[in-house]
């Protein structure tokens, strides 16, 4: 059996990496001079940046990327967060448990019996499952403007969003509740991609770079380079997107009602901000997220276990900020003043080094969180990727519980216990 992936992103290299496993002669075509998409690490002024992500794995060891490339046997070594988040808040950083502290006595007995609600698979429903999620949560626990303002530092950090349906929300507290907070990848993002490099090559399957495909030809069963190579498949595996795959294969191919709903997908924006810090690490492994902030939503500091990923005497701090509007230069002005809140000496201290701004052609998910388009409605053809994460899957777990349902799909594996 004939695999043809395009794209060598997360999702695209995990399902490559089972295909080849199994027995399928994989193909990975990939337009870039490099492997890993948002996923890989960015030489840059000798520093380790990346070239999306934040070197960090939402749920860690125990979520569903760890999990399955514990199944794969793959070289990545993810060590867990801790603490698992700490807060900015008030011109002070201080440990997340310490919040409590900001709700009354009622509100935290809402919280508590909310919480209890989520983990024993009690999520909103119907019209509420549709609501703000912000919103659902002031009607849960109350118009609380600390509870307000982490939500919304949490999910632009995690979502690169200030919002989404209260079902998607919930769904993102139980993951948290059931798998835990967040960890760093030793090495940095490229451990992930090489590692699975290693694997897809060592059972038989070839990468191959700076191969765009411009066409599939669904009927003749095969992927059209801008090369004019011809990559004949019996399963094709998508991860450049829904809309780029359905650009791909041609619109004429679907129905009107599946378009319209492509055509509404909307994906996540955000700035990331890479700064040098003199000294050595100033908060270790943890993600810190900033309320009272203007734009920040958070930031974490992957050289506190990899040191290799800074400069010698340096230590290396990458911020977030969701997109708020189209002005990119303001964006990024009130970025850099927060960045100042959080980091007065900065001048001092060290230096901004980078700027990444993603959006349109490259956004930060070209999915943004809680829009799921289920099933691909072309034979033998699948969506993996960032837009394919399922309900709940934060970045590149949400990645990972999307290639689980690929897998599945392919017969080759069982994850039901893993959806949210």
């Amino acid at each position: 059996m004939r695999a043809v992936v395009i794209g060598s992103g997360v999702g695209g290299l995990l399902t490559a990496s089972f295909l080849a496993k199994n027995g399928y002669e994989v193909t990975v075509l990939e337009k870039a001079p490099y492997i890993g998409g948002r996923c890989t690490n960015l030489n840059y002024k000798g520093f380790g940046l990346s070239t999306g992500a934040f070197h960090m794995i939402p749920h860690g060891e125990d979520g569903p990327l760890a999990y399955l490339l514990k199944l794969l046997n793959a070289d990545v070594q993810i060590v867990n967060s801790n603490p698992k988040g700490m807060i900015f808040y008030e011109g002070r950083t201080f440990h997340y448990h310490e919040g409590w502290k900001y709700l009354s006595f009622m509100e935290k007995a809402r919280a508590l019996k909310l919480m209890a609600d989520i983990k024993r698979g009690k999520l909103p429903q119907g019209e509420e499952a549709e609501m703000s999620g912000r919103e659902w949560i002031r009607k849960r626990i109350g118009d609380n403007e600390f509870v307000d303002l982490f939500i919304k530092s949490f999910l632009g950090w995690a979502d690169s969003v200030l919002d989404v349906p209260a079902i998607e929300l919930a769904k993102e507290i139980k993951a948290a509740l059931r798998w835990g907070g967040p960890g760093l990848v030793k090495g940095g993002c490229k451990s992930i991609p090489e590692a699975l490099s290693m694997i897809i090559r060592m059972n038989g399957g070839r990468i191959l770079t700076k191969k765009k495909a411009v066409e599939v030809d669904v009927e003749g069963k095969k992927v059209i380079t801008a090369d004019n190579e011809e990559f004949p498949y019996d399963i094709l595996i998508s991860n450049i997107g829904i809309k780029e795959t359905v650009s791909l294969i041609g619109r004429d191919a679907f129905d009107r009602d599946y378009l319209k709903r492509v055509d509404e997908l909307k994906p996540s924006e955000g700035i990331k901000y890479n700064i040098a810090l003199k000294g050595g690490p100033r908060i270790g492994n943890t993600v810190v997220f900033t309320l009272d902030t203007e734009r920040i939503n958070g930031y974490n500091e992957p050289s506190s276990i990899s040191p290799e990923l800074a400069k010698e005497g340096y230590t290396l701090i990458m911020l977030h900020h969701a997109l708020q509007s189209r002005n990119v230069k303001a964006e990024q002005k009130k970025g850099i003043d927060d960045i100042y809140r959080i980091f007065p000496d900065i001048d001092n201290e060290g230096e901004i080094l980078l700027i990444q701004t993603y959006l349109d052609g490259n956004p930060v998910n070209r999915v943004a969180s809680g829009q799921v388009v289920e099933d691909f409605p072309i034979e033998n053809v699948y969506v993996v990727g960032d837009a394919y994460k399922l309900s709940g899957g934060i970045e590149v777990d949400g990645i990972a519980l999307g290639v689980m349902r690929v897998l599945e799909k392919l017969g080759l594996g069982s994850f039901s216990e893993w959806y949210l």
